[in-house]
């Protein structure tokens, strides 16, 4: 039998890695058993992805301790997981390739691999790593205990990080956020459930070291961080706060995102001050169940923000009534909010609404429209009981039209 031409092993590696990079990084790896030409992609592939649960082949849940292991088999796991992670990035370093993303997911206590994750960072730094993504996903080793992972001081020293990702337990420490050199390249900084030492200026200070920063997200457990105040910061696009009571953002004509969240902070209230960033398009608040919102809110948000494109507001206590007024707005959503019954919308161009109407006794919820595009799409959630007529709503609904 004659056989075919492979033609796609034959293209140049800068394609092969493309196709790689757009393939789920499973189906990505599996690519080395197709011919010696994947095989040497996928060992000079410049993103690099580590999962402790894919690598021995189990589940998540047999390494967090809900299945556990025998206990004498851990470390001998651990040492064969970080062995080959260290391998791969040792080959990038003999063969001087560049690594573009190094992304570790732990599941296993980090703090014990402390010595060889700082290598394995070291190894990531030296071939010029841009994005840095480093999981934690276990609350306490095999022993009970919940150490962190220390992030060594020398990851603020890589210049040409563009991208750092950290979530779990891990922590910085004093030396790290007092060290006077800069993240010149960040862009993205996304820190998610770390440990903070007692200091509320300390990120503050790591965000003020990133001159040329545009994403940042904080979500942050447990309250240790009570307030957040982000200035001088001209390139920044999207702020995502999660967990911090208190944020303050001066003038910044370049934001165009913010995302709040405070679920975490019970009854306590929240303040967030960013009136000057006139120039937003997307604005995200997903606030406790006990926060109220009044339309007076609504009356008053609105034309500071001229430019407002998105507006997503999801658990909260809305006025009955609420009068949304806009002219910029094209996508609005009112989620898993109590108390609401009317809705009066006046949006020439809105495309979508999606909202969810509860708390209602026997008043009809309503929604008005005095300004509405022709490719309006609604999608409405309501509570019902066996009394309530759907095809009355249809009715009225094709009566108003």
């Amino acid at each position: 039998m004659e056989q075919v031409e492979d033609r796609l092993s034959n293209l140049p590696k800068i394609i092969l890695h493309n196709i790689l990079s757009r393939l789920p990084e499973e189906d990505a790896a599996r690519t080395i058993v197709l011919s010696k030409a994947w095989r040497e992609t996928w060992y000079t592939f410049p993103n690099l992805s580590f999962c402790d649960s894919h690598f021995i082949g189990k589940p998540v849940e047999d390494i967090v301790g809900m299945f556990p292991q025998p206990m004498e088999d851990l470390p001998k796991t651990r040492k064969d997981f970080i062995d080959y992670v260290k391998s791969r990035l040792v080959r990038f370093l003999k063969q001087r390739l560049a690594i573009k993303k190094f992304k570790l997911s732990v599941h296993f206590a980090l703090a014990y691999m402390s010595k060889d994750v700082d290598l394995c960072l070291k190894f990531a730094s030296e071939s010029g790593v841009e994005v840095l993504e480093l999981f934690n996903g276990i609350d306490r080793d095999e022993e009970g205990r919940g150490e962190c992972y220390v992030l060594p001081k020398s990851v603020i020293e890589v210049k040409s990080l563009t991208k750092l990702v950290l979530a779990g337990r891990i922590r910085f420490d004093q030396s790290f956020m007092n060290h006077s050199s800069n993240f010149f390249s960040l862009r993205e900084l996304h820190l998610l459930n770390v440990f903070l030492e007692e200091d509320d200026q300390a990120i503050e200070r790591l965000i003020s070291c990133c001159p040329l920063i545009e994403t940042i997200v904080l979500a942050l457990d447990g309250g240790n961080m009570k307030s957040l105040s982000i200035h001088g910061l001209q390139k920044l696009k999207k702020v995502g706060v999660d967990g911090i009571k208190e944020v303050y953002i001066d003038e910044a004509s370049s934001l165009k995102s913010f995302y709040y969240c405070c679920d975490d902070l019970d009854e306590e209230p929240f303040k967030i001050d960013f009136i000057r960033c006139k120039y937003l398009k997307h604005l995200l608040l997903r606030l406790n169940s006990t926060t109220i919102i009044t339309n007076k809110w609504f009356l008053e948000l609105l034309p500071k923000f001229p430019f407002l494109e998105r507006l997503e507001i999801w658990n909260c206590i809305l006025s009955e009534t609420i009068n949304i007024s806009s002219v910029q707005l094209t996508h609005l959503d009112v989620s898993d909010c109590s108390n609401l019954i009317e809705a009066n919308i006046d949006a020439p161009n809105l495309l979508s609404l999606s909202c969810r109407f509860s708390g209602f006794d026997d008043s009809e919820p309503v929604i008005s429209f005095l300004n509405f595009s022709s490719q309006l799409e609604v999608f409405l959630n309501i509570k019902i009981d066996d009394d309530f007529d759907v095809f009355d709503v249809k009715e009225k609904m094709i009566s108003e039209e």
